[in-house]
């Protein structure tokens, strides 16, 4: 199945993968790293992260620092340019 990706969850999810700097599944990124790195509101990353949720494109953690920190869905892995290799 393919999904069909709005401009922003697009550029939202560019922005995430761009932000995976680490070994596979590792993310520390949140949804103000995102606005900050394209210019959209929080309010409005938050609505893209939520569709992308959905979608079941990525997943939400909030950890013990109440700090929510975006994965990419292991599903979804083939998108970032580093991390295909484990699909």
């Amino acid at each position: 199945m393919t999904n069909t990706f709005t401009d922003l969850e697009t550029r939202t999810l560019n922005s995430l993968i761009k932000q995976l700097y680490a070994e596979p599944g590792f993310s520390d990124v949140d949804a103000r790293d995102i606005s900050n790195d394209i210019h959209y509101s929080i309010k409005q990353i938050r609505g893209a992260l939520g569709s992308l949720v959905k979608k079941g494109v990525v997943i939400i953690h909030t950890n013990d620092s109440n700090y929510d920190i975006i994965y990419l869905n292991e599903s979804h892995w083939h998108m970032h340019p580093e991390w295909k290799q484990y699909v």
